[in-house]
Parts: structure tokens; sequence; C-alpha cells
């Protein structure tokens, strides 16, 4: 470790010069924790005394990076072409070293979100800190209206210490909506640093952030990496890591020339942003814009819903232009409640939306309940429409009765019901008031006892599993069925059904 006389004089360099944050990179230390162990160690950046064990203080600083302390205007950064149909956020992030934050101020000041420090593990030690300005950064962040992510600065030097890290913070974001990320930060440090010590190979590193990006994802947050561009190049396997979690490249420069794949970048150390005092880290994220894969929709069945293909990034809203036809749930599942045409628009956090055009075409339903109907007692009522609007006229009212949408047996004998919708449509139900004796066979109550019933019967033994009991069709619908009365209905009631419409004449009426 460095002397504190060291520390002292490179901090005092560092404030004079005015560079603060180009040699503070964002820092995790909880302080509180800190002092509890020894109550005399303060931050070293900022009185000059002490030196904690913060690997936040050391600056990435590679010969492949270009490092500037001059802050580039976010408008004079070139894209990469492949993120020309994104929507670029523009964002920060941020540790203790910042101090107090006006978040409002950040907010109106075109910061989109933040990314907000967890913790870290000590360089030295090893021990897992939590930063003390973390849980006022969220709280602000939020209430601002920002778009929040978090990462932990790394000094795990086993998969086992990684996962640790990970569970660490998802402990601290359970009281938190985080709508970004989870980055897990890993960087060169100082020499005599436990991770650079341990000498880890190229596939160990990336094992141990693989691991706590794994830990991230199965507490079900979305997980990233953050490392400068020499760093992916030369200590991670990043085209591996790409086909797994987000990557967030820091390269300080206006162009990065990272061939790898990133969805965002840390363009500068030492920006200027409206409501935070020091300089602090600008990053923008290319974050993909919603979109339907078909621009149109049909739904043809009632009570069923369907989800259109969609990509994009963002968390997600959904508007109907016109419910009364068509609905959609929280998640994009679309329900057709009458026939018509609607707008369903997809809405995300990033600002982006699209719409799908939903054509609802459900069949017209059935004006009747019942195309044939049997009651079996003087008195017995049923409700036969099926839809409201619907006119019912019965042809004899001597033998059955109409009254809105409930038929009643008046007397014994038949009579046909004709329904009659707003349209003009009509249906009609033939409608049998007998005595159960006189009912049996004629299954499908059209006044006739035939091979058609015979094979009702038939359909309905298989149905019911070929036979029933008479226990369970006490019922007289069931009782019609059950033609040689010996309470099962099965193949030798259509049986009998046949061989006495035969001798019969075809037809028993």
């Amino acid at each position: 470790m460095k002397s504190m006389k060291t520390v002292a004089l490179l901090a005092a360099a560092v404030l004079t010069a005015g560079f603060l944050p180009g040699f503070v990179r964002n820092s995790l230390v909880d302080a509180q924790s800190t002092k509890d162990k020894n109550s005399e160690i303060v931050d070293a950046i900022i009185t000059g005394y002490e030196e904690s064990d913060d690997p936040g203080k050391f600056r990435v600083t590679t010969s492949s990076d270009t490092l500037s302390y001059a802050t580039p205007d976010a408008g004079s950064l070139i894209h990469n072409s492949k993120f020309a149909d994104c929507v670029q956020l523009d964002g920060v992030d941020v540790s203790r070293y910042q101090g107090d934050i006006n978040w409002k101020d950040v907010a109106a000041d075109g910061v989109d979100y933040a990314i907000v420090r967890v913790g870290y593990r000590g360089y030295d030690a090893g021990q897992m800190v939590i930063d003390s300005y973390f849980d006022a950064n969220m709280k602000g962040a939020i209430a601002a209206g920002l778009d929040v992510g978090v990462y932990f600065f790394t000094q795990a030097i086993t998969t086992e210490e990684a996962v640790e890290e990970a569970k660490l913070t998802i402990s601290k974001l359970k009281n938190y909506n985080v709508t970004m990320p989870v980055y897990i930060d890993i960087e060169d440090i100082s020499s005599d640093g436990r991770m650079e010590t341990a000498k880890l190979t190229i596939a160990k590193r990336t094992a141990i952030v693989e691991a706590f990006c794994n830990t991230i994802e199965e507490a079900g947050y979305e997980a990233g990496i953050y490392a400068s561009k020499s760093y992916f190049l030369n200590n991670l396997d990043p085209d591996y890591l790409s086909t797994k979690f987000k990557i967030w490249l820091a390269h300080y420069t206006t162009q990065t020339d990272y061939k790898g794949d990133y969805h965002a970048w840390q363009y500068s150390s030492s920006g200027v942003v409206k409501g935070i005092e020091t300089p602090t880290d600008r990053d923008v994220m290319y974050s993909q814009k919603v979109k339907f894969s078909q621009k149109q929709f049909t739904i043809t069945e009632p009570e069923t819903s369907v989800k259109p293909d969609l990509t994009g990034d963002g968390l997600l809203n959904f508007e109907s232009s016109d419910p009364t036809i068509a609905t959609v749930d929280a998640v994009g599942n679309i329900s057709g409640i009458s026939n018509g045409t609607a707008t369903i628009t997809a809405i995300s956090s990033n600002g982006s939306r699209d719409t799908v055009q939903i054509t609802v075409n459900l069949p017209k339903a059935s004006m009747l309940t019942y195309t044939g109907l049997v009651l079996d007692q003087i008195g017995a009522t049923e409700k036969l429409a099926n839809i409201s609007g619907v006119k019912l006229v019965s042809s004899d009212e001597s033998v059955v009765s109409v009254s809105g949408d409930t038929l009643q047996a008046v007397n014994y004998g038949t009579a046909e019901i004709t329904a009659t919708d707003s349209e003009g449509n009509t249906a009609v139900c033939n409608v049998i008031v007998a005595k159960p004796e006189q009912l049996s066979g004629d299954c499908n109550a059209d006044g006739i006892v035939n091979a058609i019933d015979a094979v009702c019967v038939l359909n309905l033994a298989a149905n019911l599993g070929l036979e029933i009991d008479e226990k369970d069709f006490s019922d007289s619908y069931f009782a019609v069925y059950d033609f040689n009365q010996d309470g099962k209905i099965n193949s030798f009631d259509a049986s009998d059904i046949l061989m006495k419409s035969a001798y019969a004449g075809v037809a028993i009426h």
C-alpha cells in the first residue's frame, strides 16, 4: 500500500491541478463502515490525510485507451453506424465521490439515466463495503424520474467471491425499481492490489465476471460488465461475454474504435452536469427502439388473446385506441371485445413507440341457447335467448308461452319458437312439452325417433365413457337417451332405437 504521505501529496497535486475526477474513478466507500473499524480513517482524496481500501480512487490508465480530461461535447460524439436505429440515452454514473447531488437539476439538464455504485470489495483487505451514498443516490434519481441501474466495483479473485458480491448487490436492490442493468465493474488499479497480485488468467477473470452476472440474472435482473477497451481486449473474453450479458465500454474519446459488441459507452470521466458539484463520468446508452414484428393482426376467436412479437429495450406500457373493440394488458396480451378495428400502441421508457392495427372479426353469437328443447312438465321454464335484443315469438302460445327471453310450458304438445335480432336475422327452436315417459328415444327433440337419435345416443355414450349409472342422469334430459330403461346409456339403447324405428317405418312420431 502507498504511504499516507505519498497519498496526501498525490491528493494535493490532484486538487491543485483541478482534475479530481481524473484521479478519483467513481468510488464506492461506505465511510460509516470504515469509521466503525477505525474512527481516524477518512477519505484521502477529499481530505488529503488518509487512504481507504477503496479501489475507486485509482484510474483506468492503459496505453491503448485514450483518456482525456477535456470533456467531449455529447453532440460531437461519432457513433457506430450499427446504432443508427437506436435511441441514444444520456447518462451519468456516480458514487460517494460526487457528494450530495441535486437529482432534479440533473434530470432538468437532460440526463436520462443514472448508474449508481452499490459498493466495492477492498483492493487490499478484500472486505466488501457499501457506498455510503448509495441509498441517497437511488432515492434521488428515482424520485427525479430517471431510469436507474447499479454497479459493484469488484476485486474478486475467485468465482465464489464474485457470487458473494452479486448477492450483496441483490440484497441492496430489493427496495428499488431497478430499470437498467446491474454491472460488475472490473479494472486495473494498484499494481500491489489483490486482483493484480493474484495473477489471474483471462479465463479466470472471465469466469469471475460470468459468475457475478449469472447470479444477478438468476435473481431476475439484467446483468452487464463494465471495463475499459484495453481491459476487455487484454484481460477478458468479450466475444463470449457479449453473447450473454450487456457490455458497458469505457473509452475516453469522441469516436471509439472498439470492434466488439457493446450497448453503453462511457466517453468521459470529467463531465459537467447541473446538480453535481464535481466533474463526473458521462455515458451514452444505445437503447433499441420498440418495434412490432407485424403491423396488422386479426382476432377471430372469442375469449382468446394474442401477443404480437415485439422487440426493443426499456420498460413498456401499452394503450388501446378503443378498449370497446380491443383491450391490452400490462404485458401486451391483446383481447378482442367486439368487431371493429383498434390501434395498440407500445410505449418504451426510452421514448420510442410503435403501433399494431388490430382487426377484431368475431363470429356472430348464436341468438338461441338451443335449436331443440324438451320440457317435461307443465310450468317448466327455460331461458332461450343467448344475446340481448332478441325478440321471441311462439307459434302456439297455448303450448309454449314467451316472456322476454324465457319460455314456459303451458300444455303438452309442440311449438316453434322464432327469434329475430335487431338486424332482422332469424333462428328457430323446436320445443316439445311431453311427459318423460313419452320422450324416451327422441334424443334430438325433433318429435321423431329414428336413426339420428341412435347416433346421438352413441355420441353421448362415447363422451360419458360408454355408459353411465342412472343415479347420474335422473334428469329427464339424460333419461331420454336411456331408451331401454336399464339405467345405462350405451350402444344397446342405440340398437333398440334403430330396431323400433325400423318396425315403425323408419320413424316414430
